[in-house]
């Protein structure tokens, strides 16, 4: 049980930001807030990267980045924080946790994948606790929640597009592009919507911003991607159902969120379809494979660490909320792909 700390790691961090998004809402507008913590925690990454001699990021791999960086962390997560100004910050979180739900629709029609029986419970559950959470409400609130599901499809299509795209051998690096990138879309769209007018800043905001960076977007996603390599697939892959339900707990806790039966309810309706989708076998070689994006919804799917082992990921803020998505350079290759996304001469296709 050496992987005990990384997984309580991963179950208690992700969990928490979305009450760090609310809080960081007290003194900065949404799409501003992530802007800022993208752009530190992309830039720390990607420093790294640099200090640490991994391979360069090539041309290909900065547009696919820019495109994940787009439907993955800007119009995820940051429209997840966007909806976090009517929503509860647990609430938020359960219509996030719908993400591996848009990520088996996305590829039953981009990549016709089947869709057994366990996950199609899973899908029914999850939709089915959506309708529970979802109940007819003020008109502030039914715009809130459409954009909060919409970020949760973004993401969803984002972590399936992640699956056909050039990405980095490095998994630092990939979300180091993918950050860099999102950072810079929502500086572009705070500025155009009028949030910097609206900044007043706060010691709690700096605190959870703060927080946001250094223990969701690094320590985190560190835990995360070291239980990849460490711990079974089945067990790293919980925390895609469990991060929503320690939103939840800690936006009652702590932000003395109401917590009533309909919210109750709607909990335990999608982890349950959740970990319907995460647990099912698919009788492939090496277990599961959710694909999901990471939960922490600023992260998004690392890069696959080889070709034959199947691991949880759907969310990934990392990410932020889970994974796996987008091939290595070293798969490409492998596959007659060269890391720049072309592929290479005398290499036949099998038939």
């Amino acid at each position: 049980m050496t992987f005990l700390g990384p997984l309580l790691i991963v179950y208690v961090v992700w969990g928490s930001t979305y009450l760090a998004q609310k809080v960081g809402l007290e003194g900065l507008p949404p799409l501003t807030m992530n802007a800022i913590r993208f752009l530190i925690a992309g830039a720390l990454l990607y420093a790294y990267c640099r200090w640490r001699r991994m391979p360069p990021v090539t041309r290909p791999q900065w547009r696919a980045g820019a495109i994940q960086g787009l439907l993955l962390p800007a119009a995820g997560t940051g429209g997840a924080a966007w909806a976090e100004q009517w929503l509860s910050s647990g609430i938020t979180a359960l219509f996030l946790a719908t993400i591996p739900l848009w990520i088996v629709l996305g590829r039953r029609v981009a990549d016709h994948e089947p869709i057994r029986w366990p996950v199609a419970l899973g899908l029914a559950a999850g939709f089915a606790g959506v309708v529970v959470l979802a109940r007819p409400s003020g008109g502030g609130d039914a715009v809130a929640i459409a954009v909060a599901l919409g970020g949760a499809m973004c993401w969803g299509l984002g972590t399936v597009y992640a699956g056909h795209a050039p990405r980095p051998a490095s998994a630092l690096a990939a979300s180091a592009v993918e950050m860099l990138c999102a950072g810079a879309i929502l500086v572009v769209l705070s500025g155009v919507t009028g949030e910097w007018t609206r900044i007043d800043v706060t010691g709690r905001s700096v605190i959870a911003v703060g927080y946001l960076v250094v223990f969701g977007s690094l320590i985190a996603y560190t835990a995360y991607t070291w239980l990849l390599d460490h711990a079974p697939p089945r067990i790293t892959g919980t925390y895609a159902f469990v991060n929503p339900v320690v939103a939840v707990l800690l936006g009652w806790w702590i932000l003395a969120e109401p917590l009533t039966v309909r919210t109750l309810l709607a909990t335990a309706v999608i982890a349950v379809g959740v970990a319907l989708i995460v647990l099912a076998p698919d009788g492939r070689p090496g277990g599961p494979d959710t694909s999901m994006a990471c939960q922490d919804p600023g992260i998004g799917p690392p890069a696959r660490r080889t070709s034959d082992r199947r691991v949880f990921s759907i969310l990934r803020w990392d990410r932020e909320p889970g994974l796996v998505s987008g091939r290595t350079e070293r798969e490409s290759s492998h596959h007659g792909w060269g890391g720049d996304g072309r592929r290479r001469r005398g290499v036949r296709r099998r038939r």
